[in-house]
């Protein structure tokens, strides 16, 4: 262990494996090397403690799979909810997360607001099985077809084959350009002003993988030392993130 480090340790761990599924700009699979925000937020705080981070990029369903096994020390990111929170630990808090429903503008010229969840009853909504909405949306008994990932459900809006899809504000905006680059083709789309709930992303954290609590730990004080100096403020910067994504 170098001597600069800011903490130590009292267990040998060497690496680490974290799944993930593909996210942008949240988790990016750039030719097989996982980049993106998220895992360049661990890495930075692993590198704390001089444990080398491997990623593995799966389904969503799968990566919970690989937790609860304990063949991978974390999912990510994640979003805490009370029935994970039964199976699998958390760490802290990483980035913020602000989900918003995506529509066309020539569906709603005039945009639209909501209320309550319940305003979406008339309308076909683009939904990604594993997501956190899952039980929330049965239990309003919305009208959702569920794909793999909101890739596809982009193209589904852009071919007006849904109304609506909920995703993260920034991973929305990131499709959309990556999908459709043409300024009047961008301009096709549209976001409500209300965000379907304000809360972060963790590591979802396995309770069977080796030395799974010492980690959580350390990766807890590691997160403090990054976001107390320029790395963390950095990273989010470099994948041009708003400053109200950042936490303290």
């Amino acid at each position: 262990m170098l001597a600069f480090k800011m903490f130590y340790i009292n267990f040998a761990v060497a690496e680490v494996l974290i799944v993930g599924g593909e996210y942008n700009p949240y988790i990016i699979n750039n030719s097989g090397r996982v980049e993106g925000v998220f895992p360049e937020i661990v890495r930075a705080v692993f590198q704390e403690f001089d444990i080398d981070v491997k990623f593995s990029l799966m389904p969503w369903k799968r990566c919970e799979k690989f937790i609860r096994e304990g063949r991978a020390f974390a999912a990510i990111p994640y979003l805490h909810t009370e029935s994970r929170a039964e199976l699998f630990d958390f760490s802290d808090p990483v980035i913020s997360f602000y989900p918003k429903f995506f529509y066309k503008k020539q569906a709603f010229p005039n945009g639209f607001e909501w209320n309550s969840l319940t305003d979406f009853k008339p309308y076909i909504i683009g939904g990604v099985t594993g997501y956190w909405y899952e039980g929330t949306f049965q239990e309003k008994e919305l009208d959702v077809q569920y794909v793999a990932n909101d890739k596809i459900n982009i193209k589904k809006l852009m071919q007006n084959r849904i109304d609506f899809t909920l995703i993260d504000e920034s991973v929305g905006w990131y499709l959309v350009n990556e999908l459709f680059p043409f300024q009047d083709q961008m301009d096709a789309f549209a976001v409500t002003k209300k965000a379907e709930s304000s809360d972060a992303f963790h590591l979802m954290i396995s309770r069977t993988y080796q030395n799974s609590k010492e980690l959580k730990q350390a990766f807890n004080k590691g997160l403090k030392v990054i976001q107390n100096n320029a790395t963390y403020h950095e990273i989010i910067q470099r994948y041009k993130m708003s400053q109200d994504y950042m936490l303290h």
